[in-house]
């Protein structure tokens, strides 16, 4: 009889640690954060990091690419950068109306390149140079730019005026699908199969580099 009480005794034993050692398990923290698949950042003057994000590295012919570019301050004071034009290579930009306000543009370029050739190439035209768009206010003499703490928050001073112009945040999306090619009349074609390469620069004079395949 005790045997019987023994056993049956153990049996319940295991159930319940095998039971409670299935539970923990099964409850343990997971992280749902997900890094970008295809991201990079420069350190920049003063604190200040630039950084390059695409959606995937890979895509097919008439894919939209997502591209993200951040400027962002890494110090936990606010910093004021005084403003430059000391851009690595002339054509960036992050829409129709170049680099709008944004100390900082993209460039897309055909094949695989390096910082020691961009400067010479030719980016391709992401927006259509026959049509006319509807730029926003676009400041003229920009002075300095003041980063809130930790973040892209950022006042924007133009010279000779000690009141903001405007405030924004340092991140800016392209989505192109293709480029434009062709005169006199302009037509879009999409990224054909090969591998292309992504910079983003800021007036600072750092660059990123990423590189995508269109297959």
């Amino acid at each position: 009889m005790r045997r019987i009480v023994a056993a049956v005794f153990m049996m319940f034993l295991f159930l319940l640690t095998g039971c409670s050692s299935l539970i923990h398990s099964s409850t343990q923290p997971v992280s749902t954060s997900q890094p970008g698949i295809n991201s990079a950042s420069s350190n920049s003057v003063s604190g200040l990091n630039l950084s390059l994000s695409l959606d995937s590295a890979t895509y097919q012919p008439g894919q939209t690419i997502t591209i993200v570019v951040n400027e962002t301050n890494t110090l936990k004071k606010t910093n004021s950068v005084s403003a430059a034009d000391n851009w690595a290579f002339s054509g960036l930009t992050v829409g129709p109306c170049g680099t709008l306000n944004y100390p900082f543009g993209i460039a897309i370029f055909k094949g695989y390149h390096t910082p020691g050739d961009v400067s010479s190439l030719t980016p391709l035209k992401l927006d259509n140079p026959d049509a006319k768009y509807p730029c926003p206010m676009i400041l003229a003499e920009i002075s300095t730019y003041v980063f809130q703490p930790s973040g892209n928050t950022t006042a924007i001073f133009q010279m000779d005026n000690n009141n903001p112009a405007l405030t924004e945040n340092m991140n800016a999306k392209v989505l192109p699908t293709g480029y434009w090619t062709g005169t006199p009349i302009a037509a879009l074609t999409n990224f054909i199969p090969g591998i292309y390469t992504v910079v983003a620069g800021d007036e600072w004079g750092a660059m990123v580099f990423l590189y995508f395949t269109v297959s």
